[in-house]
């Protein structure tokens, strides 16, 4: 076979009957320079970097005036993964024809492989002035252009090749991963959906959309495509650990842990697969466990603010709280952009009454996925200021009860914002609308309406300023002196007979009601609840009537309770305690005392005025350094360290002391 022939096998696709052929050729004329070049670029497609560098080496010790063998031995180092040589034979085939476009896209491939991206960025605009549009310079000038953190130049490359490529699947896919750096994540899930259209099943892009998908909170989804991720690329490390977050965010934390573990079996040195194996442990509660797989982390890479993070938490929930602020504050000195380390050092300081600093950390929340929605507005974000037209739009940002707590806070902030009744805006859960009706007649109470989930556009409604509801705390209460603890909600008069004249009905004794636990139960909050029957201590006592507050009771938790209190639960008739929340208000406003775990409860009996003793097991930050919870004169906190059980007890042993139901 002639050499002509050989090169028309490769030209064809037959990459390794083309060397075999070179091969052949090469033994009768080993000296022959391009044989030597053409085996060696043969091989390198092959993947035998190693031997490509060794041919293409001897092909330009031989002909070192060829600028291809140059430019090609540059190549097959890169892919030997030695890209400082590499560079350097780049350079020395420019040398030989200058801005020549594949030697400068060559060459830029070679520094972006040294991370030297700015010059690498050069090298691909010069390709590009020779040969404008080519494809794959223009995607590595976006990939160096996102490297050096300069995202709107990346994001203008992604979408320029795009315009000209829209079947380019990788820059859907980057261009995706710059948009969700950027917090827009509804785009950023379009572009992953964009890139499994043209490339369906790629374990890269399912994994990012998974991602994507669990920052918005579509835990369902996301774990659906953190499966289909692995499925593609079982051996992938990153694809088992991503799964894993899905898994963890769903509060399904053994099989996150083993999701972790499956990834760390395959990558031991994983540190994103340690932290996150570290955080399991601690929400499941296994502590030794989880700050030795942290200090594991540490070891590896003592600059990872997010281990740091997961160990200051680590560290709170083992009660070492100097250790934990310590280890908050190395992460936040190294990344003071991390959400759930400021959350958890906000939550540390306003337990310790530092409201400033607290209130400051805590803007994070939206970042963190503490507070949901996160909305976006065209309008500014209030201030504290008097404005123009009074139009303030305050909305609900969390669930029920810290609603209540922060809705004690309006009435102040409608005061300072508007001069004209009814200007002021409030957004609620409308299970709440009638009851804040009548409460802030000042201002016009809505339902909450939330944009489309897909919409990256930001909100623009005819109001002068928009404030999130904890987001007054800051503005209006930065010491603890600034709390009056006053009662706000005004219940309706009709539904407070109709309760009146039930309680009336009753046996005669203190009405008091009782609340043993949250809707929302996830690992890390069951140690703040007992079980119902653990509450049978109050039901127990003789002289007064329990009334059930408890939303969505179960039969079988009723049953226990009465069964261990030996005494009836009475539950008012007709009365739905999930969602006729205005007629809760009214009964609660008739009680005479209401003992309840943290739920909504309390705030509703707090902001009513009713007298309410609060079981908490242990720290509990919105008393904010006080003995009590300053939002509400009415409030007592019956804390216990053993936890809520033991709480129970205590309110129990309480009420047999008669002691006074104020705090």
């Amino acid at each position: 076979m002639t050499a002509e022939q050989a090169v028309r096998l490769h030209q064809a696709g037959d990459v390794a009957g083309a060397a075999a052929a070179y091969r052949i050729l090469l033994n009768a004329d080993p000296r022959n320079a391009q044989l030597l070049n053409l085996l060696g670029v043969a091989r390198l497609q092959m993947g035998d970097a190693a031997e490509a560098v060794k041919l293409l080496s001897d092909a330009v010790r031989r002909q070192p005036s060829v600028a291809d063998f140059h430019d090609n031995l540059g190549s097959a180092l890169r892919g030997a993964g030695n890209p400082a040589p590499a560079v350097e034979a780049h350079r020395k085939a420019l040398g030989l024809r200058p801005d020549h476009a594949p030697y400068l896209f060559n060459l830029g491939n070679a520094l972006a492989a040294m991370g030297a991206h700015r010059q690498a960025a050069d090298a691909y605009q010069r390709s590009l002035t020779v040969r404008p549009g080519h494809a794959g310079a223009m995607f590595n000038l976006a990939n160096s252009q996102r490297a050096l953190g300069d995202v709107a130049a990346a994001e203008a490359g992604y979408r320029a090749l795009l315009a000209r490529q829209p079947d380019h699947a990788q820059a859907w896919n980057n261009l995706g991963a710059v948009l969700a750096s950027r917090g827009e994540l509804p785009a950023a899930e379009d572009a992953y959906r964009q890139s499994l259209s043209v490339r369906p099943g790629h374990a890269e892009a399912l994994s990012n959309l998974g991602n994507v998908l669990v920052g918005r909170g579509q835990l369902a989804e996301a774990l659906e495509c953190h499966r289909a991720a692995v499925a593609a690329a079982p051996d992938s490390p990153d694809t088992h650990i991503f799964m894993g977050v899905a898994l963890q965010e769903l509060d399904r934390l053994e099989e996150a842990i083993a999701a972790y573990r499956e990834g760390l079996h395959l990558d031991p040195a994983n540190v994103r697969g340690l932290s996150n194996l570290g955080a399991a442990y601690e929400l499941s509660g296994r502590l030794p466990e989880a700050e030795t797989v942290l200090s594991q982390a540490l070891a590896l890479d003592a600059g990872s603010a997010a281990v740091w993070g997961n160990l200051g938490l680590c560290r709170l929930a083992q009660g070492d709280r100097g250790r934990a602020r310590q280890a908050l504050d190395r992460a936040l000195d190294i990344d003071p952009e991390l959400p759930r380390a400021r959350v958890a050092r906000a939550l540390m300081r306003l337990q310790e009454g530092d409201l400033p600093g607290g209130w400051a950390d805590y803007e994070w929340r939206f970042a963190a996925g503490e507070a949901l929605p996160d909305r976006r507005f065209a309008i500014p974000q209030w201030r504290g200021e008097g404005l123009p037209r009074g139009k303030l739009l305050i909305w609900r940002e969390q669930g029920l009860g810290d609603e209540l707590m922060f809705a004690s806070l309006y009435r102040e902030a409608i005061a300072r914002a508007s001069g004209t009744a009814g200007a002021a805006v409030i957004e609620c859960d409308p299970r709440l609308v009638a009851l804040f009706t009548r409460s802030f007649p000042e201002a016009t109470v809505r339902a909450q309406s939330l944009p489309s989930r897909n919409s990256p556009a930001p909100e623009h409604p005819d109001m002068d300023a928009h404030m999130p509801a904890a987001g007054l705390a800051a503005l209006l209460r930065p010491s603890l002196d600034c709390f009056t603890g006053k009662p706000f909600l005004v219940p309706d008069k009709r539904r407070r007979g109709r309760a009146r004249d039930w309680l009336d009905g009753l046996p005669v004794g203190l009405k008091v009601g009782i609340c043993w636990r949250s809707r929302l139960i996830t690992t890390r909050r069951q140690a703040s609840y007992a079980a119902a029957k653990d509450w049978a201590p109050i039901l127990a006592q003789p002289g007064m009537q329990v009334i059930n507050l408890q939303y969505g009771a179960e039969a079988a938790e009723i049953a226990a309770l009465q069964g261990a209190g030996g005494r009836t639960l009475h539950h008012m008739p007709d009365l739905d305690l999930m969602d006729d929340l205005d007629g809760l208000a009214g009964l609660i406003a008739e009680l005479d005392l209401v003992i309840t775990a943290p739920t909504a409860v309390g705030e509703f009996a707090g902001a009513v005025g009713t007298p309410v003793w609060r079981v908490v097991g242990g720290s509990d930050w919105s008393t904010l350094g006080a003995a009590m919870r300053p939002w509400f004169a009415s409030m007592r906190v019956v804390r216990q360290a053993g936890g809520t059980a033991q709480g129970a007890a205590e309110a129990a042993r309480m009420l047999c002391g008669n002691l006074p139901l104020h705090g």
